[in-house]
């Protein structure tokens, strides 16, 4: 069972990463903008979020090509730190050999963004 922390600690901003036999992961608390049921058409209010990151070892989440990354928000509360818990483990479960067949550190290089395209037309 992956441990993901109290919903304490996740409200007083502390994010949370681990792994589990080569699987990464990056628990963040956040907030984001959402519709005021209450209010009028542009009124806006706060949710708590958490967001989850999964992605494979051996690199930092920034030096790991974006298509082998896996990004889902929850609710910041109990009910969604539990969720959190289950699609960590789900994911782990899902794809165990995956995992536990990653690369070492040293067989592979970190990815990097690829280079911007030169302007076809010089800028005057």
């Amino acid at each position: 069972m992956i441990f993901v922390p109290m919903l304490h600690y996740m409200r007083n901003k502390n994010s949370f990463s681990g792994n589990e036999d080569g699987m990464r992961y990056l628990i963040t608390p956040g907030k984001r903008a959402v519709p005021d049921p209450d209010g009028g058409e542009d009124a806006k209010k706060e949710e708590g979020i958490i967001t989850v990151d999964v992605w494979p070892e051996p690199w930092t989440l920034d030096k790991t090509d974006p298509a082998l990354r896996r990004r889902e928000v929850f609710p910041l509360t109990e009910e969604g730190r539990a969720a959190v818990a289950d699609y960590l483990n789900n994911a782990y479960n899902a794809e165990i050999e995956r995992w536990k067949a990653h690369p070492s550190i040293l067989d592979c290089d970190p990815w990097t963004p690829p280079a911007p395209e030169p302007d076809a037309e010089p800028q005057k």
